[in-house]
């Protein structure tokens, strides 16, 4: 009987023989869809590389032309300071580089007793989770604004806000216990709360500029803000 030479079949074939040959068909099969696949992959790992690098590039320029502005704003250059923020916010900026730009504005424009123009600026301050010290501080100088234009009803929502996202300290004894006492998540919420029993007491509401009083001078006692609140609280009676 004559012998034929002849593969032998897959099944008798070795574990590791049949891998093998199926990892060859499978790569002959599919080599152009894995070439794709990978260069797909590269470019994307690249470009989120490349988008990283321009991303930090683009915070570090944006920082230090805002920089540059907070100094020209500390030193009473307003007009510099001005022009600089009008100048970076023209080019397009977002997110935080956006909300710190308009914050210092609204600042300028607050110091030059251009209410209404920092009141629109203030108002383009957006980060309230991202950045909770920007977003504070833009309610608080709309507040400021608002009290400076008599418009005490505008004020209080605002100086409201501030209070109750911001302010984390009850003025609770156990909190300084164990030699860590709660911070606020704003340094504004002890001004804010004098601020807000002021516009109280302006719109005749006296009950509720009492009580904001006396949780100032409560739990703020060792603030300038607390010290006058105990002074407001004599002038309204409490």
């Amino acid at each position: 009987m004559e012998k034929t030479d002849k593969a032998p079949h897959s099944a008798t074939l070795p574990e590791s023989s049949r891998w093998s040959r199926f990892s060859e068909e499978f790569y002959l099969r599919y080599a152009r869809e894995i070439w794709i696949t990978a260069a797909v992959v590269v470019v994307a790992v690249v470009g989120y590389f490349a988008w990283s690098q321009y991303s930090r590039k683009a915070e570090t320029a944006a920082n230090k032309k805002l920089g540059e502005a907070y100094v020209l704003l500390r030193s009473d250059n307003l007009r510099g300071a001005e022009a600089a923020l009008q100048a970076f916010l023209a080019t397009g900026p977002s997110g935080i580089a956006a909300d710190k730009a308009n914050l210092y504005l609204g600042k300028v424009y607050y110091e030059q007793q251009r209410y209404d123009e920092a009141l629109a600026v203030y108002s383009k301050v957006e980060g309230k989770k991202a950045a909770p010290l920007i977003y504070s501080g833009a309610l608080h100088g709309r507040a400021a604004a608002s009290m400076q234009k008599k418009d005490y009803a505008a004020a209080v929502p605002l100086l409201e806000e501030l209070v109750e996202e911001f302010g984390e300290r009850t003025g609770d004894p156990e909190e300084k216990l164990d030699g860590e006492e709660v911070v606020d998540r704003s340094p504004n919420v002890p001004n804010a709360l004098f601020k807000l029993a002021l516009c109280y007491r302006e719109l005749g509401q006296t009950d509720k500029a009492k009580a904001a009083a006396e949780k100032l001078a409560r739990v703020y006692p060792e603030t300038r803000e607390g010290k006058d609140a105990e002074k407001l609280l004599v002038l309204l009676g409490g």
